[in-house]
């Protein structure tokens, strides 16, 4: 099974145009680490994290006290304005061979991929709702559309192929 390490964006938007559940049929595993749950702030964002995580969907790498100088020693390494968060889903990542990071953040996009680990986006999530029959295409049009009025970061010509595509399949 594939391995997925998600940001906090990823889960936000999910959450946001009501995917997250569906995002979890789908067949891989989804890992994160503690940093990331500590940014989800809204309880009932937690709330979903926390039932996620305690009925095993979601897994969550957590790193000791212990552990933090070596953390930011490799924040530090890995350069650029990386949150702390971000630095550790690579650190993560380096440690379970042919894991995929989910993020739609540029600069932990970037220093992923220098260090070899492939990186997707919400994009790339959509498309696999659609692929394995989790939500019709029209649904993911909709969802989509819906995304996009929140999050005017994601790439729109990339969002207008995918609606225009799913809008108009039968």
């Amino acid at each position: 099974m594939d391995i997925v390490i998600n940001d906090t964006n990823i889960f936000l938007d999910l959450y946001d145009v009501g995917l997250l559940d569906r995002f979890f049929q789908l067949p891989v595993q989804v890992h994160t680490v503690d940093f990331v749950v500590n940014e989800i702030k809204q309880p009932t964002q937690q709330g979903v994290m926390q039932d996620l995580i305690s009925r095993g969907m979601l897994i969550v790498k957590g790193y000791s006290s212990e552990s933090l100088a070596n953390l930011y020693q490799f924040k530090d390494e890995c350069g650029g304005n990386l949150t702390l968060a971000d630095s550790t889903i690579i650190y993560y990542a380096q440690s379970i061979a042919g894991c995929r990071i989910l993020t739609g953040d540029r600069q932990l996009r970037n220093r992923a991929e220098k260090r070899g680990i492939t990186v997707s986006g919400i994009l790339y999530v959509f498309d696999l709702l659609v692929e394995h029959k989790l939500i019709p295409q029209s649904v993911a049009a909709q969802k989509l559309e819906n995304l996009f009025k929140i999050n005017t970061r994601l790439p729109k010509q990339e969002i207008e192929i995918r609606i225009e595509r799913w809008k108009n399949s039968r």
